[in-house]
């Protein structure tokens, strides 16, 4: 990889103390629920919905853990990309205030077809004013429900 100052070049994500913190908390936020559940199945009132949801918590922090460490992966291989990109299309150097433009395809500016072809669609049915009027008629209901 390039210095870190090199124009063009993204640095990859690492790990924040900050985002460490908030992790620490919220599992410790989830234990302490599955806590509070395992007490309230263990009291005379207790239910297998509140077993069921002391054994869940302990996933759902564990999942918010494993759901970090994967958006970084995938930061850090997209910025790999995008890296690997500006050093290939280094025949023509990026100017200071010029920001470089990635050449994957992108899922937000999709220029396809965005219309359902005539023939896919079934035909629409087609009411005239007096018959609409027939099958809507407030008294014509009321008789129907006596």
């Amino acid at each position: 990889m390039s210095e870190p100052g090199s124009v063009g070049v993204k640095q990859k994500k690492t790990v924040k103390l900050s985002h460490i913190v908030f992790l620490i908390i919220c599992f410790c936020t989830a234990l302490a629920l599955a806590w509070w559940q395992w007490s309230r199945f263990q009291s005379g009132s207790g239910t297998f919905q509140n077993l069921g949801y002391a054994l869940q918590w302990p996933f759902i922090g564990g999942f918010l853990i494993y759901a970090y460490r994967k958006y970084l992966q995938y930061e850090n291989e997209s910025i790999e990309l995008e890296n690997l990109e500006a050093q290939s299309a280094t025949a023509r150097p990026i100017a200071p205030g010029e920001e470089f433009i990635s050449q994957r395809p992108s899922l937000v500016h999709d220029d396809g077809v965005k219309e359902i072809d005539e023939s896919f669609l079934p035909e629409r049915p087609t009411l005239d004013v007096e018959e609409f009027n027939k099958l809507n008629d407030p008294r014509a209901r009321r008789r129907r429900k006596a």
